[in-house]
């Protein structure tokens, strides 16, 4: 699947990130991509990040999210980059895991 993903994104490749791209400036990739697929990925859970910098200023002042060990599940064709999740609904999951997370640890203390 990443040969394909290699493939696909060859012509996608573009000399210098777009002006809306946030990122920090410690990230330094081989290659920045033409905004073009949305991928679906599971993730073992959201934590907070001082590099990466999804839902930035929502969740954390300074401070995005990132994805704890991701995986890519499948490319979304039924979508487009404008109907991927979006910062808020990022932040929502973040949210609605430390939620969980309690709740959980709550429910280990009762055994």
């Amino acid at each position: 699947m990443l040969e394909e993903r290699s493939a696909s994104l060859h012509s996608k490749v573009i000399p210098k990130p777009k002006a809306y791209y946030r990122y920090a400036e410690t990230i330094n990739p081989d290659v920045w991509f033409e905004t073009c697929e949305v991928w679906e990925v599971k993730a073992a859970d959201l934590t907070i990040s001082p590099v990466y910098r999804a839902a930035v200023g929502i969740v954390d002042s300074n401070k995005g999210i990132s994805l704890r060990f991701p995986r890519l599940i499948r490319v979304r064709p039924d979508k487009a980059p404008e109907e991927a999740s979006s910062s808020e609904q990022v932040a929502d999951m973040y949210n609605a895991q430390k939620h969980n997370n309690v709740n959980n640890q709550d429910d280990d203390e009762d055994d």
